[in-house]
Order: C-alpha cells, then structure tokens, then sequence
C-alpha cells in the first residue's frame, strides 16, 4: 500500500505561445514591404446603351499588328502581310488610319512575348492616331 510518488514530467509552457505568435505576426506584417504594380494609363470609352447588340466589322476594316516572342511585327491589313520595324511602325500605321479613318487596329501578342514590346507597340499606334485599338493575347 506504498503510493508512489508522481513524477514530474517536463514539458514546454504553451501559456504565452500565442503571444509569442501574435507579436512575430504583427512584426512581419509592419517590416513587410509589398510592391504595387502600376498598369497602362488608358481611358476606356464609356459604355453605349446598345452594349448588348455585337458589331461585325468588315475584314477591310482590320488592320492586325501580331507581335511574336522575339519582338517582331507583322502587319496584315488587306490581306497583306508585312514585316515592320518598331521604328517604322507609327509611320505604317499613320498611313493606313489616313486611308481608312474607321480602320479598327487589333494588336495581338504571344504569349511568351515581352509586355514591353506589346506597351511600345501600342504607344507607337497611340502616336499614329489611331483610336480604335482592340487589345489581345493569343
């Protein structure tokens, strides 16, 4: 009828664990620095009433500017394709427009390309007076 006695077990205090936790919390979130991205600087038209009727253009109409993962452009306006430079693609553009003032600019990108050869194209076809830019990635 001994009674033994009760050993003490070691073990690791948790009463100020989440303490510990809320503070390296707190000091995390306060050194953090996040980033903020800046996107294009464009002015979107306002939305017509008949937004819900769609608009078939007619293929005369289109000029496609395609930028492929290099860097280069083509451009296909009347069925014609057509290696351009960067630098010479305002003139090529501000030509067209001149021809064709409805003339709609579908600017396509690889997917791979860089995002900043797809922000020079588009301010090269800004410059060029072109208006109506449709924006896409393939």
């Amino acid at each position: 009828m001994l009674r033994r006695k009760r050993r003490d077990t070691g073990g690791i205090p948790t009463a100020s664990m989440s303490d510990v936790a809320f503070l390296l919390l707190v000091f995390f979130l306060s050194t953090t620095k996040f980033d903020i991205k800046k996107g294009l600087g464009i002015v979107l038209p306002v939305a017509s009433q008949e937004a819900t009727k769609k608009v078939k253009l007619k293929e005369e109409n289109i000029t496609k500017v395609w930028i492929d993962k290099e860097g280069q452009i083509t451009v296909i306006s009347g069925g014609i394709d057509e290696q351009v430079p960067m630098g010479e693609l305002e003139k090529k553009i501000r030509k067209i427009v001149s021809q064709n003032p409805d003339m709609v600019i579908s600017l396509k990108t690889d997917r791979k390309s860089k995002y900043q050869y797809m922000v020079m194209a588009l301010d090269r076809l800004q410059a060029a007076g072109a208006e109506k830019i449709s924006l896409s990635t393939n």
